[in-house]
Formats: structure tokens, C-alpha cells, sequence
């Protein structure tokens, strides 16, 4: 296994991690990895081209990954709370937020308390995802887009290449539209 073959093989594990965790250090892990593909280092045409064209299709998978997971409507303004407010107990007594539920004595206030902590969790670790999500956009397309542009000549092949492959991958519209203007236009 060449060093150019391991980056793909970690930069794909890294990928993986990332589906089963939804733990956004993967993926930065996998745009890390994949930066240390060397197209320069592969000396035979036919493995440099296959190396290219493994290693754009796992720039546009992780650009899809962040267009399939990155929330539009996220709103970083509106974070979670740090403590959930607790129902005063049946006594008049209110307690400090962030309270044991069990101090709470009444059973239908107290799940609804849980379910609020719970919400309030999932607020937070949505939050959190899309904050570092948010932020590995802005440092891997630029990359991604780098590599299109260092590494894909206006030669037919290598654009109809390129094209197919962005068409194949990237779903969201607008991601497709920037990607496909990295095409040479058809001359005349």
C-alpha cells in the first residue's frame, strides 16, 4: 500500500467515524488526511489518474456529507439552555435550574421536566454539531474547489470527468452550481 493509498484508506475511515458518531472531529480528521494526497508522487499515468479520481470523489463526498447534515434553517443565535428551569414542587417550593427530577414530587411535572432536559441535550448537541459543521464548510470547500482547479486541465476528458462526478455526487443545487463553474466553458 503506497502512502498516497493509505491517506485514502484513513480518509475514508475517518468518514465512516463520522457517519456512526456524527462526531465533527472526524471529518476534519478525513479533510486533514486527504490533503496529504500527493497526485506528483504517483509516476505511472494510469495509477495518478485513478488517484485523482479517488481522491475527488472523496472531496465531493465530504462536501455532500456537510450539505446532508448542515441544518438551513440553524439559527446560531438560538442556543440551548445551560440549565433547565424546574415546575415548582406541589409544596410552592422552586427549586434551582438544573435540579434532580427526583426532587420533583409530583410524577406528571417530573416527566415533564425529563423530556425538557432531554430536549434541551439534544438542543445542545445539535447546537454543537452544527456550530463545528458551519465551520469545516468554510475550510473544505475552499480546499476541495482548490484541488478541482490544481488538479483537472480544460482537456474534454478531464472535464466531462469532473462534470459527471460532481452530477453523480453533489445533490444540493447550489453546491452544484459553484462546482460546475469550475468547468471550462466549451469553446466555440
Amino acid at each position: 500500500m503506497t502512502e498516497n493509498q493509505k491517506y485514502l484508506k484513513e480518509t475514508r475511515e475517518r468518514i465512516k467515524g463520522f457517519e456512526k458518531e456524527l462526531e465533527p472531529e472526524r471529518l476534519r480528521e478525513a479533510y486533514m488526511a486527504l490533503e496529504n494526497v500527493s497526485l506528483a508522487k504517483e509516476h505511472v499515468p494510469k495509477t495518478r489518474a485513478q488517484l485523482r479520481t479517488d481522491t475527488l470523489s472523496l472531496w465531493l463526498g465530504l462536501l455532500q456529507i456537510l450539505d446532508h447534515h448542515l441544518d438551513p434553517d440553524f439559527n446560531p443565535e438560538d442556543g440551548p439552555e445551560e440549565l433547565v428551569q424546574p415546575p415548582p414542587t406541589s409544596g410552592g417550593v422552586v427549586l434551582r435550574p438544573g435540579a434532580d427530577p427526583a426532587l420533583i414530587d409530583d410524577p406528571t411535572a417530573r416527566a415533564e421536566y425529563e423530556k425538557a432536559i432531554a430536549a434541551n441535550r439534544a438542543k445542545a448537541n445539535n447546537y454543537r454539531l452544527q456550530i463545528h459543521l458551519g465551520r469545516l464548510n468554510e475550510r473544505i470547500t475552499p480546499r476541495a474547489e482548490e484541488f478541482i482547479r490544481n488538479s483537472y486541465t480544460t482537456a474534454p476528458d478531464d472535464q466531462e470527468e469532473l462534470k459527471t462526478a460532481i452530477e453523480k455526487t453533489i445533490e444540493d443545487p447550489r453546491r452544484k452550481a459553484r462546482l460546475l463553474e469550475l468547468l471550462t466553458p466549451p469553446q466555440p
